[in-house]
């Protein structure tokens, strides 16, 4: 049954890894993993350093060359490390009937399927939440080097990306919960236990980012939403979180699998050791919403990646009590969920064509015509073109010298990045005589990865 689940959790997420790269894969890779591993590690200039995957992808780079799949390798794996994690962690928490179920919904969940295909870090916040909490519930009975191991995981976790840190520290703060209600001197001990090891989880994190925290300090304002550009929880990243129940980002797709997540619910009213796994699992959003909530910082809702190992159980635990009770009815709704979800997936498109905008400029452009592009600080434009022999020098961060580039009149082309966060650029180009020649959307940041190609009239 797991060779089945692995099997479909490859195939779901290997249509994706031809993709072209998008902003942050490009960004992430020319700023830390193109100079090799160790300048991956030590170095910290902006938060787009997830600093393992980093490290990961400049290995896989260095082995394999530079392309799409080399890069997005190490998230890959991870990817389909979690599934199997998850499988783990179901049956730590309920015995070996879950595993399956909830390892099925992790193979196919959207917001598990999507993190795995790009080369950021997000599905090894998955593979190492799940992993942790597999742990955590194996050493509170087990006890000795499995408290270890949590730590370890936790700790790689949060090397991967800053915010996997809310897990453990959830951990922390439930065992502190636990030992002061425990009754039992055993029970106690073990709360304190997992206590320890939820700060030893800490100081490992500290001790693998150490060569970054001074980046990381002197980078503080850039967690703090100060430009008003940020994300907030009452737009589409907020809608998306609460979405995520459902197992994918979108209303939708998440709305079909909704009975399997009432069903969940119900279930942990009622199951002990169920409940447990889920608020172990889920509970370290509620850190992660303190930070935007309580101290004026910032979350996407892909952030919350270490919450998909919670959702796939709640899912999954929702189905196989369905399938307990009703066996017709736990089939409709795994079908719906199932259908849904795979739908999703097959209608969503690329997170962003920068390839594809740069092979229609290539295309279009005639002998003695120049081009420039339009987009956010970095000049991520600049990998596909210098690939196709095009000069595509960029225009400063948000079209800072756009006006001056566009007086030059052999200047015919322009390639706009992230329409929507400059329209007032977009209309002055427009006032100047250019016009949209294509337009090609990319779903991620809610459809505002878009790309427009204009030409002076």
């Amino acid at each position: 049954m797991m060779a089945a689940i692995l099997l479909a959790a490859v195939a779901a997420r290997a249509a994706f890894l031809p993709d072209g790269l998008w902003y942050d894969e490009i960004a992430a890779f020319l700023g830390y993993s193109l100079d090799g591993p160790w300048h991956a590690a030590t170095t910290y200039f902006s938060t787009a350093n997830h600093v393992l995957h980093s490290v990961l992808a400049a290995v896989s780079a260095r082995t394999l060359g530079v392309d799409e799949l080399s890069l997005r390798i190490p998230g890959f794996l991870a990817g389909i490390g979690a599934v199997a994690a998850v499988a783990w962690l179901a049956r730590e928490a309920c015995g070996t009937g879950l595993a399956p179920w909830a390892a099925g919904a992790a193979a196919l969940m959207p917001v598990a399927v999507l993190p795995a295909t790009e080369s950021r870090g997000y599905s090894m916040m998955m593979l190492f939440a799940a992993l942790g909490t597999a742990a955590f519930l194996r050493a509170r009975r087990a006890g000795g080097a499995w408290w270890l191991a949590y730590a370890l995981a936790c700790a790689l976790g949060t090397w991967s990306h800053l915010v996997t840190i809310c897990v453990p520290a959830f951990h922390g703060i439930w065992c502190v919960a636990a030992a002061m209600r425990a009754a039992a001197p055993g029970d106690r001990r073990r709360a304190l236990a997992g206590a320890g090891a939820a700060l030893l989880a800490g100081a490992l994190s500290a001790a693998f980012l150490a060569p970054v925290i001074p980046g990381i300090i002197a980078l503080r304002d850039d967690f703090r939403a100060l430009d008003g550009n940020e994300p907030t929880l009452l737009g589409p990243e907020g809608a998306a979180m609460l979405w995520s129940i459902g197992g994918t980002w979108w209303a939708w797709p998440s709305v079909a699998a909704m009975p399997l997540a009432i069903a969940g619910l119900h279930r942990a009213r009622h199951d002990r050791a169920y409940r447990q796994a889920l608020v172990l699992s889920l509970g370290g959003a509620l850190v992660a919403l303190a930070f935007p909530i309580l101290l004026g910082s910032w979350l996407y809702a892909r952030f919350l990646a270490f919450t998909v190992p919670g959702i796939a159980l709640l899912l999954g635990g929702g189905a196989q009590a369905l399938a307990a009770r009703h066996r017709t009815a736990a089939a409709a709704a795994c079908a719906c969920a199932v259908a849904a979800w795979v739908a999703c997936l097959a209608t969503l498109g690329p997170r962003q064509q920068l390839r594809e905008a740069t092979d229609l400029l290539a295309a279009a452009m005639r002998p003695g015509e120049r081009a420039v592009a339009v987009g956010l600080p970095d000049d991520v434009h600049r990998w596909y073109a210098v690939a196709r022999g095009i000069d595509l020098p960029g225009c400063g961060a948000y079209g800072r010298d756009m006006l001056p580039a566009v007086e030059d009149r052999s200047v015919h082309w322009v390639m706009f990045l992230y329409p929507r966060a400059m329209p007032e650029a977009l209309g002055a180009l427009r006032a100047r005589g250019f016009e949209e020649r294509a337009r090609l959307p990319g779903w991620i940041d809610w459809g505002g990865g878009e790309i427009v190609l204009l030409e002076r009239r």
